[in-house]
């Protein structure tokens, strides 16, 4: 049911993505998007569809070719250019018969044709950074610097984005993403979904991630190696589909740890895979604040994670450890010290469930200041 109008009246938000496919990113814009519409404004989707969205989904879906003007879009540079002065045109035509308060492009390839798109025409641009390699923040940081607002949702990344990326300081915010409260599930559920999954082992360690190369599974992979050696009563499982999945599965066949590591494809009941678990277990290569970590919080699941930007604003020694990127040895050191000290095990759980209700990871509450934000940048404030 739509509220009343807000103090500012109703926006119309034109919210940009690469490619709409499963993951955190497209999750953040899908439900900013809800409660922006709940409150009574008009929200329009815009990038390349995929899996989560498209004009089988929006009857207002801008098809623009952002997918192919990103760097992981496959294709030559001066392809890629053709796809930008293409998408610019497609958005620029668009903008000139839909009539937007402002344009929020997540990621650098819809900020580029965004960009392009509405000189001239005094439409503002906010740009959120959702984390990247290292040696892509110079780049992004480019292409950001052009916009009136540029979004992260760690200090982290803001502090990367000047220091790295030259964003000027005043046009940088920090806004975190709200992450949606846990559903039931039965304890019932849980017990035979934790039995299924441990089978002869003693305790479960699990990754909730997409199988590509920023995740780190090859890292995990190295690390139930490691692990198991001394402890084979442990476990893991990866829920999460990938291109890399096929290249993956080989490793671990490889480096014989079939019998204690599953991959599980994607799941539709994240949580319940969670609350099944004993230890979430993260080694991607870059971040920049994931749901994942907040997720198993939620499911009273402490979390050991690779210090990748907003990772080191989630993760303290009440609720599990941060360990440095790719440091197979530091990894599997913090995982032992966790899961085999039982009252520590509880206590961090307990520790996590407590920091998942604060307001930071409060939707409504996160989604409150990005009204706020975009009623500054529609000079509605």
């Amino acid at each position: 049911m739509t509220q009343d109008a807000p103090a500012g009246g109703r926006l119309h938000i034109l919210e940009l993505q690469t490619q709409f496919g499963v993951g955190g990113i497209t999750r953040h814009v899908l439900s900013l998007r809800d409660w922006m519409r709940g409150r009574g404004h008009t929200v329009t989707l815009g990038g390349t569809p995929a899996a989560w969205a498209g004009p089988e989904t929006e009857h207002d879906f801008l098809d623009l070719p952002t997918k192919f003007v990103s760097a992981d879009g496959g294709g030559s540079l001066p392809m890629r250019l053709f796809q930008v002065a293409r998408g610019a045109w497609v958005l620029r035509r668009w903008l000139k018969a839909n009539r937007v308060d402002l344009i929020h492009a997540h990621e650098s390839a819809p900020a580029l044709v965004a960009n392009l798109a509405r000189m001239g025409t005094g439409i503002p641009l906010a740009v959120t950074y959702h984390g990247s390699e290292p040696e892509r923040i110079a780049a992004f940081g480019g292409i950001a610097s052009k916009a009136d607002l540029v979004i992260t949702p760690s200090h982290a990344s803001a502090s990367d984005l000047a220091r790295i990326g030259g964003v000027p300081e005043d046009k940088l915010k920090v806004i975190g993403l709200g992450v949606s409260p846990a559903p039931d599930d039965s304890a019932d559920e849980i017990a035979a979904l934790r039995k299924e999954l441990l089978g002869d082992g003693e305790v479960l360690v699990i990754t909730v991630a997409r199988l590509v190369h920023q995740k780190g599974v090859d890292i995990l992979i190295d690390v139930v190696a490691r692990l198991i050696r001394d402890h084979p009563g442990l476990r893991f499982v990866v829920a999460g589909d990938g291109p890399d999945e096929g290249r993956l599965k080989d490793l671990a066949r490889t480096r014989g740890v079939n019998g204690h590591l599953r991959f599980l494809g994607r799941v539709n009941r994240p949580h319940l895979y969670l609350r099944a678990s004993d230890l979430f277990l993260l080694t991607s290569r870059w971040e920049a604040l994931p749901f994942t970590i907040v997720e198993a919080f939620q499911a009273g699941v402490p979390a050991v994670a690779a210090a990748c930007s907003g990772v080191v604003e989630l993760i303290d020694d009440q609720v599990g450890a941060v360990v440095p990127i790719g440091d197979v040895d530091a990894t599997a050191e913090a995982v032992k010290r966790i899961v085999t000290d039982g009252e520590l095990l509880n206590s961090m759980g307990q520790a996590a469930l407590t920091k998942s209700r604060l307001d930071r990871f409060d939707p409504d509450w996160v989604h409150h200041q990005f009204e706020e934000t975009y009623f500054t940048l529609a000079g509605r404030s």
